[in-house]
Order: structure tokens, then sequence, then C-alpha cells
């Protein structure tokens, strides 16, 4: 099911000339095996003398390959004539010779060059774990079968466009044959298939399943996959009849070493790069290490050979990951050895140490490259988080979070970490009054995110006093300047503004000049927060031109320190400033600077925002057409943009249906539609360029 075009790939590549070995590799339970009889079934015909399958999964001994080769051709003389007989028998034929299950013996990959080189008719497809390392061997590496992308709510139709999805209902009907996909249980298995990976054999034991559970159900119990995927058809081998026992099969083919290290891998949740292996699985001396002498990347090298491990293709260093089912069972057997606590210990040490620079970094013109570092350790961040919580760890959970916090809201993650938050509040009563104070205002950041501002100001308030009595006047400066925020938003704009006008004054009396440079770039950004601030409540209070002084300051504070996402925020508040000044022009160039700079972030919320605040000057410059094309080409990029985080930190217009109504009438139902269809259509890069006049509709 779903694996047209790998046929095809097979086909193509076994009848290239000169090919006369190929070997499907892939993890346990990806398919190799059906893959390869499909491939022989189409290929037959070309054969002049047919193909010839060979089971070698029951063959313990590579010394009795030959046996079952033998066996499998029907040649049937004494052991001692096998080999000449075998080697006699293929010479005059043009033969397809089928090798299933080869990895557990590997040693007789020199049997498979003998017959090749013996029977210049003979082509050999074999399945394997791991390449057979020969001369003129050509792999084809046999993957998962594709999933539905994570959080994308599906319709029946569209969920039956993925493969994974249509053997899941095939094999599930074939159990219960009132089985159907149905708009209520299309987004449970189409879940089913994203959590077990696309892995066909995991599929095919999940929708067996079916007959007592209805896939909501399945799906709620699907915490321990191992356990739960048993009970295949009778008629496979009993390693395919579970998915442990499939499992069970490989990692009992790997060295005592390579068990080791497989197993410490199960601790990396997402991908993990060679650095990041070595420093969780190859300590010296320590319990979940392999034994002496042991290369690590060679051990490392042998699981991806293997297929237990997948490298991931990228232009960088190179990255690593476990399919979750497979990660599911190496931690199992993690968990039954004695070095699950040191090698969780040492994967959020790591990743402890990752988060030390990046509080700096994540501020100033390295963040976005930190951004996209962080984005990729995303998974581990949270395992290490969780890991610490569990340990009841809380001074480290702190330096994680308030090192990475930052990255959390502006990629669209706050409420995760806001989870994090109130855990570490909760007891929070341990810490000293600075680091008491830290943990307050990183979880009141990260509240005002999440758009719960009357939390936010619960968390932040209390954290005031607490960096006086520390004497941190630089942290005081900034809490003060979020708290303000906070009353502005309220509507409290005589508390907001006596409060910015107390953190500008600290910031004045602090200087820059002698700070260090993390804590020069954190000056910057807190007064590029309070200008802006303060600024917003001259807008509200119909003062223009006193907001746009206040911007400036802003952004030339925010410049200074080469803070992209400070920068967005003034640039957009100076184009509402202009706006309000009658500064169009002066508007559309604050705005389109912003709307380059988002771009390149790849922050599309953050584009969708200065797409409608473009819109709204189309719309003054009489250029309604333009404004509808702005203003529908945002929408989606709304919806899809993940973190929104911009919305908290500006004064937004309502874009809503009775503008896009007034802009109707105003260009009339045909030029509205084509313009509304034409935003529809295009990407954000399109749009972008439509935005800043790189791109003509027409």
């Amino acid at each position: 099911v779903g694996r047209g075009r790998e046929v095809a790939a097979v086909e193509d590549l076994v009848v290239k000339e000169g090919v006369r070995l190929v070997t499907l590799t892939g993890p346990g339970g990806v398919g190799k095996t059906r893959l390869a009889v499909e491939g022989a079934r189409r290929l037959g015909p070309g054969f002049a003398d047919g193909v010839r399958f060979v089971d070698l999964g029951v063959v313990k001994d590579a010394g009795l390959v030959m046996d079952a080769v033998a066996a499998g051709l029907g040649v049937n003389t004494p052991g001692l004539n096998r080999r000449a007989d075998v080697q006699s028998y293929l010479r005059p034929r043009r033969l397809l010779l089928v090798l299933d299950n080869f990895e557990q013996v590997a040693e007789a990959a020199s049997l498979v060059a003998e017959l090749l080189g013996a029977a210049p008719g003979l082509v050999v497809l074999a399945t394997s774990r791991t390449v057979l390392r020969l001369s003129g061997e050509h792999e084809f590496a046999v993957q998962p079968l594709p999933v539905p992308q994570t959080g994308l709510a599906l319709e029946v139709a569209a969920a039956q466009q993925y493969a994974s999805v249509r053997l899941f209902v095939e094999r599930a009907h074939a159990r219960a044959p009132g089985f159907e996909l149905t708009s209520a249980n299309a987004g449970a298995v189409a879940e089913i298939c994203r959590r077990l990976d696309g892995l066909p054999l995991a599929i095919e034991l999940a929708a067996a399943r079916v007959r007592m559970l209805p896939p909501q159900d399945l799906l709620a119990r699907l915490g321990d996959p191992i356990g739960l995927l048993t009970g295949g058809p009778r008629d496979l081998p009993e390693r395919q009849r579970t998915l442990k026992a499939t499992l069970d099969w490989s990692f009992d083919l790997l060295s005592a070493d390579e068990q080791v290290m497989f197993a410490c891998l199960g601790v990396f949740a997402g991908t993990f790069d060679l650095p990041a292996a070595e420093a969780v699985c190859g300590r010296a001396g320590a319990p979940a290490d392999p034994g002496p002498g042991a290369d690590l990347m060679d051990m490392l090298g042998s699981l991806v050979d293997d297929s237990l491990v997948q490298p991931l293709a990228g232009d960088g260093e190179p990255r690593f990951k476990l399919l979750e089912t497979i990660r599911e069972y190496a931690l199992e057997r993690l968990r039954g050895g004695a070095s699950w606590q040191q090698a969780h210990d040492r994967h959020a040490a790591y990743f402890l140490a990752l988060a030390e620079p990046a509080e700096a970094e994540l501020q100033g013109p390295g963040q976005l490259a930190w951004l996209d570092r962080l984005e990729t350790a995303h998974d581990n961040l949270r395992a290490a988080l969780s890991w610490l919580a569990e340990q009841d760890r809380i001074e480290p959970i702190l330096a994680l979070s308030w090192g990475t916090w930052r990255y959390w809201w502006l990629r669209g993650h706050a409420d995760e970490l806001a989870r994090y938050g109130e855990n570490l509040l909760a007891k929070s009563e341990r810490l000293p009054p600075r680091q008491r104070a830290l943990a307050l205002s990183m979880t009141g950041f990260t509240l005002i995110t999440t758009g719960d501002y009357a939390e936010a100001q619960a968390v932040l308030e209390p954290s005031l006093p607490l960096f006086r009595e520390a004497g941190d006047k630089l942290q005081l400066a900034r809490a003060s300047g979020a708290v303000a925020h906070l009353y502005a938003l309220r509507g409290q704009l005589t508390a907001a503004g006596r409060l910015l006008q107390e953190s500008l004054d600290l910031l004045k009396e602090i200087g820059s000049d002698e700070l260090a440079g993390d804590q020069r770039i954190q000056h910057g950004l807190a007064a590029a927060e309070a200008y802006a601030c303060l600024g917003q409540i001259r807008l509200l209070v119909g003062d223009p031109d006193g907001a746009a002084r206040l911007f400036t300051d802003g952004l030339s504070a925010a410049r200074q320190v080469r803070d992209r996402f400070t920068m967005l925020i003034s640039l957009y508040d100076l184009g509402l400033s202009s706006q309000a000044q009658g500064d169009l022009a002066g508007a559309a160039g604050h705005l389109n600077e912003g709307l380059a700079l988002a771009a390149e972030a790849g922050d599309l919320s953050s584009v969708a925002y200065y797409l409608e605040g473009l819109a709204a000057v189309a719309s003054q410059q009489d250029m309604p057409d333009r404004a509808v094309r702005l203003l529908a080409a945002a929408r989606p990029l709304l919806q899809a943009g993940g973190s929104g985080w911009l919305r908290t930190w500006v004064p937004r217009a309502p874009q809503d249906d009775d503008v896009l109504t007034a802009l109707r009438s105003r260009v009339g139902d045909a030029a509205f539609e084509q313009a509304r269809s034409w935003a529809e259509s295009v990407d954000a890069t399109r749009a972008v360029e439509y935005a800043l006049g790189k791109d003509n509709p027409a």
C-alpha cells in the first residue's frame, strides 16, 4: 500500500545496466520484504529463468546460508559438493535471487560475491537492516510511509491521500469489516499514524486492534506502543507478530557495546548531532558508556547501517534521530539497566550548557541563528525540562528556562514554557530573592505573550521588590517596563506612564558604557521597550507627534543593539504614528522596512501584521484593490504563523469582515473577487514581494 513509487524505483534500479546487487535497507517493520516481493513479482517476466526467494530469517548461522540458497534453488546435492553445484546451477541462467533478512547472517556476504562472480546472469535483490558492504552494491533505503503533518486537521478525503492512513484503513477493514474512515475518526487515525512514524508493521498491528477499540480509544492507549502492538497474523514469523519481537530481533544482532549506546540514545527526543551523542553517551568511566576501546563514531555509524538510527539530510553538521517507536524501545532497554539516571542527567546537563550562552545570543545580532539552533533542539529542551521537573531540581529548571525564554515566545511555544513556569513558581519559595524574581519575570514575560494579561501582572508585580532587594537595577528596569505595558493594556495609562518613566530614569542611572556585552544589549532592549510603550500611550491620548519622537528613540535604541524583534515593534509603531500624522508615505516606508525584517526572520505572524498595516495605508491612499490583496494575503498567515507575539506588544486596528465589505463596495464585486483570489493563491514570499513592489499580480 502506497509503495508505487518505491516499487518502480526498485524495478528501474535492478534492470539498470551493470547493476547486479541491490540491497533494500531499513528498520524492522518498515516493509522491506513486502517491497522486495512485489518488485520481484513485477520483474519476474524480465528474467528468462524467473525468480527464486530465499528466507534467511530462520537461519542463525552464516555457515548455513549456502544450504538455504541451495534449498531455495532446488539444488539437492550432498553438502560437500553444494557450493560448487549451486554455482554450476546458476552459471548459465538469467535469474533474480531474492535473499530476505540478510542482517543476521552478514558474515556470509562473501558468499553473495562468490555467486555473482560465478554466474554472470545472476542478479541479487537482498533485504537487510544493513548493507552487505560488497563492491558494486546499490543500496535502496526504504523509508516509513508518509504521515499527515502534526496539528493538521483532516477531512476523510484529505486523510486518505496519505499512504499510512490508507494502510491503517485497509488492515482495519480486514479485521473488522464494518470499519470505515469517517469525519469522526479520521483525526484519530491520522494521529495514530503520526505517533507510529508511518512504520507499516506498527500501523498494521494497531489497525488489528479496532476489533476491540475504536481509533479514538486506541489513540488514548498508545502511550506504550511497544506493549500495545501485539497479535499479528499467525502465518507471519514470530518476530513480525509483535513490534517488540521485531525490535528484539534487531537488538539481539548488535554487539554489546552497540546495545549500550543504542539504549542511551533513547534519551534524545527529536534529533541530535554527534557532539550531543558524545556528551550523553560517550564520557569515559560512567556506567552508560560503551566498553573500553569502543569508538562512538563507529558505533553510531553501525547503528545507522543497522537502520536503528536515521541519518538526516542537510547542509550543516550531520544530524540523526530514532523513529519514535524505536526510541520507545530504546528507553525500555535503558530503563532496565543501571544507566537510566545517568543518561538523563547527562542529557539535561548538555542542554543546560547549550542554554547558558543562549540568553545573550537571543538578544542582539546573533538571534536568528540561535533561534534556529534552539528550534532544532526544541524537543530535547522540552525533554530536559520535564526530566528536571520530575527530579524536582528547580535551580536547573530556572537556568534552562531563563536562558531560553525569548526563544519560546518568539517561536510560538509560549504556552508550553508557561506550564513549566507555573510549576517552577509553585516551588520558587526555596530560591534566593534574585532567582525567585527571575522565575517570576520569566513566567510573566511568557504569560504576556500567551495573552493572559491578568495573570502576567499578578506574577510580574511581586518581582519588582525582589529585584530591588537583590540590587539588580537592570532586571528591575526590564520588569518595570513589562508591568507598565500591562497597565497600559488595561487602560491604566497614568500608572503605566509613571512606571515607564521610573524605568527610563533607572536605565539612565545605570548607563550603558560600563556594561558587559550581554548586559549592554539588555540595557538597550529595556530602553527600546520603554520608549515604545510610552509612545503608544501618547498615541492613545491623541499626541501622534510626541508618540513619533518616542518611537524614534526606541528604534534608535533597538538599532544600537541590532535586535530585530524590538526593531519590529518600533517600526510598526512608527507606521501607526506616521498614519496618525497624515504622512502616508512615511508610514509605508516604516512598514516596508519592518515587513522585510519579519520576512527575513520567517516570522509569518509579524509578516501578516505588517501586511495589514500596509493594507490600511493603501486604503487611505485610495488604492482599495491593493488593500484587498494585502489584507486577504495576511489572513492565512495569521493562522499559520504560530507565534503571534507581536500582537501583545503593539496596538492593532481590527481587521474584520466589515473592513473587507467596505473595500468590496469601493472596488466592485468582480475586481474584489479577482484580488482576493490572487491573494489566497500566493505564498508568503510572493505576498511580501508584492507588498514591497517586487511583484506585479497582472
